[in-house]
């Protein structure tokens, strides 16, 4: 009978392994070969959920996008949104088997059921190398992600940096369509200093961009603000039905798709880390079902999630809705990659 060890830990040198059944320790060599084309644009942090994936056969890719400079906000802390997602999901963490992995996967107990997440692979947070901008390392491994052909999620960090995650896609000689989940437009300013709020601007300039369409934006806005695109299709959160949405991924539906959720898309109520707070934003449950219902009619090819911040604390629940919202994308590339074969 083979022995099942936990996979504890792991380094450049050596993994720590736990006899579940006798409950003892061992240390072993890695042998894992690392990512040569991409490691030196990459930082190594504790993988979400604590689950290490140590074979080269995942079911997505995750990576984090810690930085700030395309923000608007003084002093914004959006760079620190990777450690403290990374930081909650440890309350729910989940050491893969060793010698044969096994899948991510936990209990709902809202809905009684077992939510598979596959197996997952925790690049870890990208990082800005000499001589470089971090837009450059970003590229590089948004590349490496997209020439594995997986899917994959990015924590960001501010939203600037999802217009260098698209760039990528045009290397796949395709049209694309974005959906994005946002308080704002990110369609104002200068679009010839890239940040944050003009990202989209910036984004629908790119020719393989077939649309882009933002839901959920909210408050008020002067006329010098209200940008129109030809590109662009813009759904108010009250605008924001079943019907108007399904219409629109009918419309799109043999399209590749690229899924971008901004936290201030949720109500401050709920989730208030976030450098600009909108009230009457989405609960989670509301925030879910669109991106179920985009899941279910649409190829999604990646997802970032950005825009969070400081101010809550990491062990105390107070990051758990966007822990949840990654276990339910996690969990819809489950099934979409199940159901491409």
């Amino acid at each position: 009978m083979t022995t099942v060890y936990e996979i504890v830990s792991k380094d450049n040198e050596k993994i720590i392994l736990k006899d579940i059944e006798n409950n003892s320790y061992y240390k072993i060599e890695n042998t894992m070969q690392s990512n040569v084309n991409v490691s030196p644009f990459l930082e190594d942090v504790k993988p979400i959920f604590n689950y290490i994936l140590l074979d080269d056969n995942p079911d997505v890719i995750l990576f984090g996008i810690p930085f700030n400079q395309g923000s608007r906000a003084p002093l914004s802390q959006v760079n620190e949104f990777p450690q403290l997602l990374r930081e909650a999901s440890l309350k729910l963490t989940q050491l893969n088997h060793y010698p044969k992995p096994t899948s991510l996967n936990f209990f709902e107990l809202d809905t009684q059921q077992t939510i598979d997440c596959g197996r997952v692979l925790d690049l870890g947070n990208i990082k800005k190398i000499e001589n470089q901008s971090e837009r450059d390392s970003i590229r590089k491994v948004t590349d490496y992600c997209l020439a594995s052909t997986l899917p994959f999620i990015c924590i960001g960090g501010d939203h600037s940096y999802t217009y260098d995650v698209i760039s990528s896609f045009s290397k796949l000689d395709k049209k694309i369509v974005i959906w994005v989940l946002d308080a704002h437009n990110d369609l104002f300013g200068n679009s010839e200093k890239l940040d944050h709020g003009n990202v989209f601007l910036n984004i629908a300039q790119l020719p393989f961009v077939e649309a882009i369409i933002q839901i959920g934006s909210r408050g008020f806005r002067t006329n010098s603000q209200l940008i129109q695109h030809p590109k662009v299709i813009q759904i108010t959160k009250k605008q924001s039905t079943k019907d108007k949405i399904e219409e629109l991924l009918d419309k799109y539906k043999n399209l590749d798709s690229y899924l971008s959720i901004d936290m201030d898309a949720l109500d401050p109520i709920y989730f208030p880390y976030v450098d600009f707070r909108v009230p009457n934003g989405f609960d989670k449950d509301e925030l879910l079902e669109i991106i179920n219902l985009i899941f279910n009619h649409s190829n999604i090819k990646a997802v970032d999630i950005v825009e969070g911040t400081v101010g809550g604390i990491s062990n105390r629940g107070d990051y758990d809705i966007p822990v949840h919202l990654l276990i339910r994308i996690l969990n819809n590339f489950f099934h979409q990659k199940r159901s491409d074969k």
